[in-house]
């Protein structure tokens, strides 16, 4: 358990608290008492909006939604409960970062968050802006045992939910089903033959799958032909890749809006 007084000392004498540190994947973790650790994750979000430079033109509710939506998943993903949303929006407050914001506290209502976490942010007003910039930062707790304990195992599936997609390639809107959504998502972490769940952002699924097997000592043996991209970026994760202990995922098809595909399994 950390020596906070020890933790603090450190800081004022300018030294590394690396060892308090533990890095997760994406996130970053600090274990806060035996049982618990305090979880962060970041995303940014640059030249998607509706300023005149913006390379992708998208409205502010659009960035809203999809800038929380990185760092969102990926605390959910592992079973962290978020308290803490910061938004650094490099735009003016009115009316542009208000209606960034509106759609980022809507968000966080409609997952029922709305009186767990507390907001925090920023925007610019000292020039004009031409370009949409946004920063999200969010910050959850989650119990040690959801980071050690669900273990994939050789002989689980490899499994997508959802499709990759990003912009400008790609139409990017929350209402596509067949990008994975939030319900999906606390669906899949309801299932206990889910094991692990790692969301897929712009390194693609292949990144995320060797993330996932290497985590678990084991390697992924992925079938020669899955279609789908298993090297198109996931944008703002669009889709994850989860372990299953099952023969096949036909149980799921109905309890999940997103497309499944089975890409493989993981062996030893």
């Amino acid at each position: 358990m950390p020596n906070w007084s020890e933790f603090y000392q450190q800081l004022q004498q300018r030294q590394s608290v690396s060892t308090y540190l533990i890095r997760y994947r994406d996130l970053t973790c600090l274990r806060v008492d035996e049982g618990y650790f305090l979880v962060i994750a970041n995303d940014s979000l640059g030249g998607i909006g509706a300023k005149p430079l913006d390379s992708v033109q998208a409205s502010p509710e659009i960035v809203g939604y999809f800038a929380l939506r990185v760092p969102l998943i990926e605390l959910l993903a592992v079973g962290a409960l978020p308290f803490l949303i910061i938004d650094n929006l490099s735009v003016e407050a009115n009316p542009y970062g208000a209606a960034i914001l509106t759609e980022i506290r809507r968000v966080a209502a409609t997952l029922g968050l709305e009186d767990a976490v507390h907001f925090n942010g920023s925007t610019e007003e000292n020039v004009v802006v031409a370009q949409t910039g946004v920063g999200i930062t969010v910050m959850g707790i989650v119990e040690a045992l959801q980071l050690k304990e669900r273990a994939s195992r050789a002989g689980d599936l490899l499994v997508i939910a959802g499709l990759p997609k990003s912009a400008p390639h790609h139409d990017v809107n929350p209402r596509d089903r067949e990008i994975l959504s939030f319900q999906d998502l606390e669906t899949l972490r309801a299932e206990p033959k889910v094991i692990d769940i790692v969301p897929v952002g712009s390194k693609g699924i292949s990144h995320e799958v060797g993330e996932l097997a290497r985590s678990a000592k084991l390697r992924a043996q992925l079938d020669i032909d899955v279609g789908i991209s298993l090297h198109a970026s996931g944008g703002p994760s669009t889709c994850v890749v989860f372990s299953w202990r099952g023969l096949d995922v036909e149980e799921l098809v109905s309890k999940i809006g997103a497309p499944l595909t089975v890409i493989g399994r993981l062996i030893d």
